[in-house]
C-alpha cells in the first residue's frame, strides 16, 4: 500500500476508501481500544459532508491511538525530535546533528505582511527569458523512498518506485546528479542533507524529494517526516519541519525545492503560498535572488495512497508533469500541471509555497530547466 495515505477517490461508481496506511493496523484493536471503528457509511456513492466528517474524526482517532505514546513525549518536550546544531570544529563521525554552513551570501528575505500572507502575482507571459548562462552551476536531486516501515507502522509499496523514476527523468532529462536513498534512517537523512549543505553554492540548484510516512500534531501544527526507523514509542527517530527548514537553510545554493509526498505534508507550505505564476519571465533575474520552496501532496490533510502504474498519484502527476515540462519551466507553473492532475479525481489539495525561515527572497523561483541533447 503507498505511502501512509488516507484514500477517498471519488468516483461516480464504487469510491474506495483506505486510511493513511499507517492506521491499517490499528482496525483490529479497535474494539479493545472502544473506538467506533466501522466500514464508511459512504459505500457505492459519493460522500456527503456528514459522512466526511465521520471519517476525518475515525481517522484522528486511529492515527492518535497508534502514536499515542510519542505524542505524549512530544506533549511534554515539543523538541524531542529535534536535532542539535554541530559543535563548532569538526563533529565526531557519528555524531547526529546538523552543520551550519557559513558559505551562503543572500540578502535577508522579504517578510510578507501580515494581513496578506499569500502573494498575489500578475499572470506571465508565455516564454521565458533564458539567463546567461541559462543553467546553474550545478544541479543535484537526493530523493528519500521509504517502504520498509517495522510493526506496527504499515510497510509501504511505492515511494522507492516513485523516488527512482523520478530520479531516472530528472538525470536523463534535466541533467540533475541524482542521489536516490531507499528505506532511509534518520541519520540518512541528516547526513544526506548536511552533505548536499556543505557542497552546494550559489548559483547551484537543489531538489529534495521525500517519499513516505508522515504525521502532524494538531495542538502544534508542526509536521514531521517519518523514516524507517521511527517508532510508535518516541518521536526520537522522526525529523521535525524545525529541522527540515534548517536544512534548507543551510544549503548554499541559489535555488531550492523540496517536495515532499506524505501525510499532512502541506505544514510546510504555510509560512508564504504561492498563489500563481511570477512577475518576471526574465531567468537572470530569478535567479538573482534566493528561492526556497516546497510543493507538497496534499495540504495539512491525509493524502491519497491510491495512484497509477505503480505510484502515488501525487508522483505519477509529477512524472507526467516532468515528462511534458518545455525548455525552461518554473517551479510554479510544473505545480500547476501537477496539481491538476491529482484533483481530478481525489479529495486532497497539493500545495506550493515559500519558506521564508530558510531565506526565499521575493521574486524567487525554483527553475527547471531541460538539458541539450547533443
Amino acid at each position: 500500500m503507498p505511502h501512509g495515505r488516507f484514500q477517498m477517490k471519488f468516483a461516480l461508481q464504487r469510491p474506495t476508501l483506505r486510511m493513511c496506511a499507517f492506521l491499517l493496523g490499528l482496525w483490529a484493536t479497535a474494539a479493545t481500544a472502544q473506538l467506533p471503528m466501522r466500514p464508511p457509511a459512504f459505500v457505492g456513492g459519493v460522500p456527503g459532508m456528514a459522512q466526511m466528517q465521520s471519517i476525518v474524526l475515525q481517522r484522528h482517532q486511529a492515527r492518535t491511538l497508534l502514536y499515542r505514546e510519542a505524542l505524549e513525549i512530544l506533549k511534554k518536550n515539543p523538541a524531542a525530535a529535534d536535532v542539535p546544531e554541530c559543535p563548532q570544529g569538526k563533529p565526531a563521525a557519528d555524531a547526529l546533528c546538523i552543520r551550519a554552513t557559513d558559505t551562503v551570501a543572500v540578502a535577508l528575505p522579504v517578510q510578507p505582511p501580515a494581513s496578506a500572507p499569500v502573494v498575489q502575482v500578475a499572470p506571465a507571459p508565455e516564454k521565458m527569458v533564458p539567463a546567461v548562462p541559462a543553467v546553474p552551476a550545478r544541479k543535484i536531486a537526493v530523493l528519500f523512498g521509504n517502504n520498509a516501515y517495522p510493526a506496527p507502522i504499515p510497510a509501504l509499496e511505492t515511494p522507492i518506485a516513485d523516488v527512482q523514476d523520478i530520479g531516472r527523468i530528472l538525470q536523463e532529462r534535466f541533467g540533475y546528479e541524482v542521489r536516490v536513498l531507499p528505506n532511509a534512517r534518520k541519520a540518512d537523512v541528516v547526513n544526506a542533507l548536511n552533505q548536499v549543505g556543505a557542497e552546494t553554492r550559489p548559483g547551484d540548484s537543489v531538489l529534495v524529494f521525500y517519499a513516505g510516512h508522515g504525521y502532524l500534531v494538531d495542538s502544534t501544527h508542526m509536521g514531521y517526516w517519518i523514516p524507517v526507523d521511527g517508532s510508535t514509542k518516541s518521536p526520537a527517530n522522526w525529523v521535525s519541519n524545525t529541522d527540515i527548514s534548517k536544512f534548507l537553510k543551510n544549503m548554499g545554493a541559489q535555488q531550492v525545492l523540496l517536495i515532499s509526498d506524505s501525510c499532512f505534508s502541506g505544514s510546510l507550505t504555510r509560512e508564504q503560498k504561492i498563489s500563481t505564476a511570477l512577475r518576471s519571465k526574465d531567468a537572470g533575474q530569478i535567479l538573482s535572488k534566493r528561492s526556497v520552496l516546497v510543493m507538497s501532496s496534499g495540504g495539512e490533510e491525509p493524502v491519497s495512497d491510491e495512484g497509477k502504474d505503480g505510484h502515488s498519484i501525487f508522483a505519477w502527476s509529477l512524472l507526467q508533469a516532468l515528462a511534458s515540462a518545455g525548455t525552461l519551466t518554473p517551479g510554479a507553473e510544473m505545480f500547476n500541471v501537477v496539481k491538476r492532475e491529482v484533483v481530478k479525481g481525489y479529495a486532497q489539495q497539493p500545495q506550493y509555497g515559500a519558506v521564508l525561515a530558510a531565506g526565499h527572497m521575493e521574486g524567487g523561483e525554483y527553475l527547471f530547466e531541460t538539458v541539450v541533447k547533443k
